[in-house]
């Protein structure tokens, strides 16, 4: 297939080159009748990919995160001929525990403790976090790497060990209920609010490349945002707007939203 002709539409040059390497792996499978797998993708890039695949009749391909919410996946394609249940060590799923009494670990520390292994993180899926242990869905090739070499996440000594997929426990995110007023609904407008920061800093962060809107990067300051939408600010966080509506006495629009802690 055409990667130029099947990526045409794709403006980011980071998500472009991600699919231009889906389309190699179907490529490859296509020629080889062999199983591939990519990289864990965010449900942006996921969607993007299907859409790609589709374009494909000879092949099938499963999306499998490892768990029932699951927010990272890998997409796996393989001959029109198997079945998903046919492949082998597909994910595997690790257990992080230590005592982390007198002081919280939060995601960016166990994922800081892995990268600081050199482990890239589209090797990484989910990282499911719980009061005292954490569970990590890993791609096969770097599971045993890390329960050699993970021994400290912050300054906490840890255990880690080879779980299954059913001892994978689902948790919930917590979150902190906010709210405030925009004169728009504008995208520098609504960073602003979620973060106390000037619309001039806001701007800074949509300039550097570092916000996304469902997982997709926006680089216009005047994409409208709507209900229910994901915000990410690479070194903010992530929130999800819970209603834009309201006008106050003042002629601004009242913003609920929930910031994920």
């Amino acid at each position: 297939m055409d990667r130029l002709k099947l990526t045409n539409h794709i403006k980011d040059i980071e998500l472009k080159n991600k699919m231009f390497k889906v389309i190699d792996k179907a490529n490859a499978t296509m020629k080889n009748y062999d199983v591939r797998q990519t990289e864990f993708l965010n449900p942006y890039e996921i969607k993007n990919a299907i859409a790609i695949l589709n374009s494909y009749s000879d092949l099938k391909y499963s999306v499998d995160g490892g768990h029932k919410e699951a927010e990272r996946s890998k997409i796996f394609i393989y001959p029109f001929y198997m079945e998903y249940e046919d492949i082998d060590d597909n994910l595997k799923f690790i257990q992080v525990e230590g005592n982390f009494k007198f002081k919280s670990i939060s995601h960016k520390d166990y994922l800081g403790s892995l990268m600081g292994l050199g482990i890239k993180r589209e090797m990484i899926g989910d990282i499911i976090i719980h009061d005292s242990f954490c569970q990590i869905i890993v791609s096969c090739d770097i599971c045993d790497f890390i329960i050699m070499n993970l021994q400290k996440v912050s300054t906490n000594s840890v255990s880690v060990y080879e779980i299954s997929r059913e001892d994978i426990i689902e948790s919930s995110l917590n979150y902190k209920d906010i709210s405030f007023t925009v004169s728009s609904s504008r995208l520098d407008c609504i960073i602003s609010g979620l973060y106390n920061i000037s619309r001039q800093e806001s701007l800074k962060y949509i300039n550097a490349e570092r916000v996304f809107v469902n997982y997709e990067k926006i680089t216009s300051a005047s994409k409208e945002i709507e209900n229910n939408s994901l915000i990410s600010v690479r070194g903010k966080g992530r929130a999800v707007i819970s209603k834009i509506g309201d006008i106050t006495k003042k002629g601004r629009i009242k913003v609920c939203a929930k910031l994920i802690i």
